[in-house]
């Protein structure tokens, strides 16, 4: 085994451990029963019955559910066990069909050309190989299918803000491997035969830091931490991300990422 290869399988560890224990936070919904992303990015996308998606890392299966409401054939997969043992008891109350697979983003044990739809959505930056990731996608879509990815991010070029946020997250959640630009996305998807057609960005408040930190099992150090990041954040970080305060409690604005490719051969 490569040096490469050991590293990835380290960090699906800590993605496995860190959302085995933390998976209950995630059937709360929080940010993530919140479709509008997903609303705004279908918006002039016609989803029609019998599409075959696959949405990858699905957690807690909104994204799934999301997509087999409107009709499509939709397998959904995960790393962890215990995420998807929310999904399926989502999707069992809901009397929705959906395939579920465990298996990792970087390998998926599809033949070429499985699906019209493939989604990630706000898991991305989990992974350990996230350009094997999206070569991935591309492989198993059709042509002229479309790859879906949600993700967090900061305007291109605000490497201050990107540094601030990317230590927050490490500090707050071990399994974080790292958001990326969207220039950087764009470029992964062109590398692999995608052709990107849109991209939105979606600004939301981080506003509940008890959920935050128990969401990402934060040690009560790392949250002093994050507190102290908070009141030195740089004049750009606090610009780009609207970090603050309100009633003594630590506020910034995430920036949602919705990236849409169109598989090209």
């Amino acid at each position: 085994m490569s040096e490469n290869e050991e590293l990835y399988k380290e960090i699906q560890r800590l993605s496995q451990k860190h959302f085995s224990s933390c998976a209950s936070f995630y059937q709360k919904g929080h940010i993530l029963t919140n479709l509008e992303d997903l609303e705004k990015t279908f918006q002039d996308i016609p989803l029609q019955k019998g599409m075959k998606a696959l949405d990858i890392a699905t957690g807690n299966g909104y994204t799934a559910f999301f997509l087999a409401r409107h009709g499509l054939e939709v397998t959904a997969c995960d790393i962890t066990e215990k995420m998807l043992e929310g999904a399926m008891k989502g999707a069992a109350a809901e009397g929705l069909h959906i395939q579920f697979r465990i298996h990792s983003a970087e390998k998926l044990p599809y033949p070429d050309g499985s699906f019209d739809l493939v989604t990630c959505r706000y898991a991305a930056h989990h992974f350990a190989d996230q350009k094997a990731f999206v070569r991935e996608s591309s492989r198993v879509l059709k042509k002229d299918g479309l790859f879906v990815l949600i993700d967090g991010t900061v305007p291109n070029g605000e490497q201050e803000a990107y540094d601030w946020l990317d230590k927050v997250e490490k500090l707050r959640d071990f399994s974080h491997v790292g958001y990326r630009f969207e220039s950087e996305w764009k470029s992964y998807c062109l590398e692999s035969g995608l052709v990107p057609l849109k991209s939105l960005f979606i600004p939301f408040k981080q506003d509940d830091i008890e959920w935050y930190f128990q969401s990402g099992g934060t040690s009560e150090e790392n949250q002093k931490k994050i507190y102290e990041m908070v009141k030195k954040a740089s004049q750009n970080a606090k610009r780009v991300l609207k970090i603050g305060w309100e009633e003594g409690r630590p506020v910034w604005w995430w920036i949602k990422l919705c990236l849409v490719a169109r598989k090209a051969f």
